[in-house]
């Protein structure tokens, strides 16, 4: 474990352009998030490539946007001040939408698809024919969905030693988040199949700490002069600086299939921000661990398919990841009752005991994988009416069941 130093001055050319969004932010620790989903046929669960036609049906206020596959849609929140608001958002969002679809598709919210085969087509549009051309592997084999946080931080050299240490608290929320254990209908003994399925593009997993803007800069152009890396938005790595909106956003985690599981991620990001950002002011060196080391306390959260386990990135002791969030969550308690997050965030523990993978699995064993789809569509509603209901969100009229009908194949209380 290294300490890197990151008070640098301002400066000019493209260093200081990347640092001005942070230097001249005044909203540090908001929130938001994107969460991808999935169009499935709601008889079948096949995907569907109906991205332009959901768009055009979509209400005009709605914050949507396409991704790589037309079978893909993103909700997206605005900057919250709490995760809770991010919560009500996406309640509010998955509900309109799932009303606006009319029963003729079928959300789905997990890291991938359980079963398909046939993924459909890219999303038109030349920024996603580029990338199915450069990575034409991906463009033939991979679709997935992420729950992308992003935490608004003041003063581009603090948001930089945030992104630096952040970087160690990724196994967690990778273990934390698995949501996809079945490919093709097979279990890929992997808790987060979508966190390998990524690897198959460049510049995914644990990014590299910078130490200092210059360097950052230094990496940006290298990438534009070859033509390789057209601009920032390029880096889909686990974590990213994102100076476009003056945020760290972290990429790790599988869509969530519960809005109360999106909830607590998202009180666990911003608390956790919010947590070295504090040490960083109090005049702390914060800790940078090796990639490597990250890289592969990674790899265990995301293929323990059940009771996981975390390494220790300084001795390397392997212990239950449990063990490891309660600790987190009672370290981090205070700085959570500051922004309102305690709540969200004592539902963790319980989180690392079931997780939306753990569900699955269980699931499967009790019904089978062909019911899996289903009870995957129907909970991405109800959990979302669910936490509306809770949390005083009004909605749009509708039924609790996000196919608009009854379902047979699994209980709903499953």
């Amino acid at each position: 474990m290294k300490p890197l130093s990151v008070r640098q001055p301002a400066g000019d050319g493209l260093a200081g352009r990347l640092r001005l969004a942070f230097d001249a932010s005044a909203l540090s620790l908001t929130v938001g998030a994107e969460e991808e989903l999935m169009l499935v046929e709601p008889v079948g669960g096949g995907l569907v490539g109906g991205i332009e036609d959901v768009l055009r049906r979509a209400p005009t206020h709605s914050r949507l946007q396409a991704e790589f596959r037309a079978a893909q849609v993103e909700l997206a929140t605005r900057p919250c001040l709490s995760a809770a608001d991010v919560g009500r958002e996406l309640a509010f969002a998955r509900v309109e939408l799932h009303e606006a679809l009319a029963g003729e598709l079928m959300l789905v919210a997990a890291g991938s698809h359980p079963t398909a085969r046939d993924l459909g087509p890219i999303t038109n549009g030349e920024r996603y024919r580029a990338l199915a051309a450069d990575n034409p592997w991906a463009a033939r084999h991979m679709l997935t969905c992420g729950l992308h946080v992003h935490v608004g931080l003041a003063d581009a050299d603090r948001a930089l030693a945030v992104h630096n240490a952040l970087r160690s608290y990724l196994p967690e929320l990778a273990s934390l988040s698995a949501n996809s254990p079945y490919h093709e209908s097979l279990r890929t003994g992997l808790a987060s199949t979508r966190l390998m399925l990524n690897r198959s593009l460049v510049r995914h997993g644990v990014p590299p700490a910078f130490p200092d803007w210059g360097s950052y800069a230094a990496f940006v152009a290298w990438g534009q002069a070859g033509g390789s890396i057209p601009d920032s938005s390029y880096h889909w790595w686990d974590l990213r600086l994102h100076p476009d909106f003056g945020t760290l956003e972290v990429r790790v985690c599988d869509t969530q299939t519960d809005v109360a599981d999106v909830v607590a991620l998202v009180a666990l990001v911003q608390t956790l921000v919010a947590r070295l950002a504090e040490r960083y002011d109090d005049g702390e060196t914060l800790p940078v661990h090796d990639g490597y080391r990250i890289a592969e306390n990674v790899w265990v959260a995301a293929s323990a398919a059940e009771k996981p386990e975390l390494l220790d990135l300084d001795s390397g002791a392997r212990r239950p990841a449990y063990e490891r969030v309660a600790e987190l969550v009672a370290e981090l308690e205070p700085t959570a009752r500051e922004l309102g997050a305690a709540a969200e965030l004592a539902r963790l523990p319980g989180l690392a005991m079931a997780r939306g993978a753990d569900r699955q699995l269980r699931l499967v064993r009790e019904h089978g994988v062909d019911g899996l789809v289903d009870w995957l569509g129907r909970r991405t509603v109800r959990s979302a009416r669910e936490y509306a209901w809770a949390h005083g969100v009004a909605l749009p009229s509708g039924d609790t069941d996000g196919r608009g009908q009854a379902s047979r194949s699994v209980p709903a209380s499953a």
